[in-house]
């Protein structure tokens, strides 16, 4: 069945009294698999929202991420603030499936409007705190001789040059497929080059390639922080 059909059904039967509800993730796009859940954003007026359930209709697995208009907001703001919203993409690329009074049309603009702006730049504070992650990974990835050690530095280096690269260039960062769709559009090349490198490490232990792509990503922001850095504890912290 046509996965707007069933969230639909879904939405009309659960949640008749709903003010909005929008059909967002993968169900409803080109990356649709056999396996995609169907991820629903529902707008209540009250309790028993916000709430988070995972259901299904159909045999379809359906993710339900229950809210009211101003818990919405709350957890989108702080959302933003992380620089990684799923709320605001599933409500800014989804499919609006009911709409009482124009709210849920309303969400959706704002939201992708929030998305197109992007989210909140990095602080000096925060690349530094970047680029001292970068250096200490690849400083471990040159210096490890245990070949399964290196599959997981190298993991954890993927992930931080690649949230890497999103940040620096305004993009929203996200998590698991989501990230690599990201890193993907925006710079593609680097993509492929990064995987191609995580690839050696794993498959035949040469470090290489990776360790070409994070230098060279790592030089772009500012190059090497190892020596010198140092963060103070948190202001009124007690031991």
């Amino acid at each position: 069945m046509d996965p707007v059909q069933i969230a639909r059904q879904m939405v009309e039967a659960r949640f008749a009294g709903a003010r909005a509800a929008i059909l967002g993730g993968s169900a409803n796009t080109g990356w649709r698999t056999a396996g995609s859940d169907l991820d629903i954003v529902v707008f209540l007026d009250g309790p028993p929202a916000p709430f988070r359930e995972t259901t299904e209709r159909d045999g379809v697995p359906v993710e339900l991420f229950c809210h009211t208009s101003e818990s919405y907001e709350h957890f989108a703001e702080q959302e933003t603030a992380n620089r990684r919203s799923p709320l605001l993409h599933m409500c800014g690329e989804g499919v609006v499936l009911l709409d009482r009074d124009g709210f849920g049309r309303r969400t959706r603009a704002a939201a992708r409007a929030r998305l197109d702006a992007g989210p909140p730049p990095l602080s000096a504070t925060e690349l530094e705190d970047h680029r001292y992650l970068l250096t200490d990974l690849i400083d471990d990835l040159e210096g490890a001789d245990d070949p399964d050690e290196l599959v997981f530095i190298a993991d954890r280096l993927l992930i931080a040059v690649a949230e890497l690269i999103l940040l620096v260039g305004g993009r929203w960062r996200s998590h698991g497929k989501w990230l690599l769709r990201r890193l993907r559009e925006a710079e593609p090349e680097t993509c492929r080059e990064l995987l191609f490198g995580y690839r050696q490490v794993v498959c035949v232990g040469d470090r290489a390639p990776m360790l070409r792509v994070a230098a060279g990503v790592l030089d772009g922001v500012g190059g090497r922080l190892l020596v010198g850095y140092r963060r103070d504890a948190p202001a009124g912290f007690r031991c």
